[in-house]
């Protein structure tokens, strides 16, 4: 019903209370919309922990709502979500019941349109100032020979919340291509994509064959495929994108993404490694590391799960780790200071 909805998209499902709070960090949907008995002992999962103010809205759907009413109601009140009731009964009454469960899906969908709409000039001053500050960047680059810096990011599990997370506050005043790999399946990450360009201005697509990297842009590898950096020519933005199908567990490989910049770009890359299972980035860090860049990592108390961050940290290659609040800053420093990297990297490891 939802699907078939125009203005609806089913992003995840979940069977379970633990899959449906692990779902809600790593998809970090609009809407959610579940029964009585997915929430954690009779009560409203705190979403406003995973979300922050911006938290998600919460429909309930239950055939016994009422004789827990009272507990629920006030749940919600506190934790400001909206609770509406659907009592099935007979199967006489399922259509009727399914007609009140689209309506007030699509009274939420509205009223988040309309709270949405009333942005659009605050979005648009800021996309003016963007471009205005780019087409500056352009100038000054042209001027100076300010290289590409090109930062590259890779995660697994939690990447996409933590992604969000800093996408959100990005600002590096020099010019700079964000790309990253995070483990999804294809189509997730063009919903990805989507998601992170509602929360910057900074442009943010899904790459593609012979894509070429301009200063500005974040670059999400597509799911099922390898993407790598490649060099055509001494052209100031020389760096395109190659895609390569892949069957691997770990795809899009945060290793491939890696090597092929550093081997690109040499000492003008810096690697982030976040959230996530297993080993895929340690390789790449390496290489990076190996061409004069440089490679920070997600601390494991802000980790969802701490296993590629641990497993590049103890290669050896890692120069800082670094609560993921702390990251963008790095980030910055390391743009803004790429004729000081070496005395940045002493701070890091120091």
């Amino acid at each position: 019903m939802i699907d078939a909805e125009p203005q609806l998209e089913v992003v995840d499902t979940a069977q379970s209370q633990e899959e449906l709070l692990h779902k809600a960090f790593s998809s970090q949907p609009d809407l959610i919309v579940t029964h009585y008995g997915l929430t954690m002992s009779g009560r409203v999962p705190l979403f406003r922990r995973v979300f922050g103010e911006k938290s998600s809205l919460l429909l309930m759907v239950s055939q016994n709502l009422a004789q827990n009413a009272d507990s629920i109601t006030s749940t919600l009140e506190k934790t400001g979500f909206a609770n509406y009731s659907s009592a099935s009964g007979k199967v006489a009454m399922r259509e009727a019941a399914k007609a009140g469960l689209m309506t007030k899906l699509r009274e939420l969908v509205n009223s988040y349109s309309a709270s949405y709409s009333m942005k659009p000039k605050v979005k648009e001053q800021t996309r003016d100032r963007w471009l205005n500050y780019t087409n500056s960047v352009r100038v000054n680059t042209t001027a100076k020979e300010t290289p590409l810096s090109l930062v590259v990011i890779g995660a697994s599990t939690g990447g996409s919340a933590a992604l969000e997370y800093l996408i959100r506050d990005l600002s590096i005043h020099q010019p700079t291509v964000v790309l990253v790999a995070v483990h999804m399946p294809e189509k997730f990450t063009k919903r990805l994509a989507r998601r992170l360009q509602k929360l910057t201005h900074w442009r943010v697509e899904e790459g593609f064959e012979g894509m070429r990297l301009t200063a500005g842009t974040i670059v999400i590898a597509p799911g099922g495929q390898n993407m790598r950096v490649q060099k055509k020519s001494l052209h100031l933005s020389p760096y395109t994108i190659s895609l390569e199908p892949s069957s691997a567990m770990d795809t899009p490989s945060v290793d491939v993404l890696m090597e092929s910049a550093a081997h690109s770009a040499k000492d003008q890359v810096l690697g982030v490694i976040l959230t996530g299972m297993g080993q895929d980035g340690t390789a790449g860090a390496q290489e990076i590391v190996n061409r004069g860049g440089l490679v920070i990592a997600q601390n494991e108390e802000t980790s969802t799960i701490f296993g590629m961050a641990k497993s590049a940290i103890e290669s050896g290659v890692v120069s800082g780790v670094f609560p993921l609040g702390q990251i963008n800053a790095i980030m910055h420093r390391f743009v803004m200071n790429r004729n000081l990297s070496h005395v940045l990297q002493q701070k890091l490891v120091g």
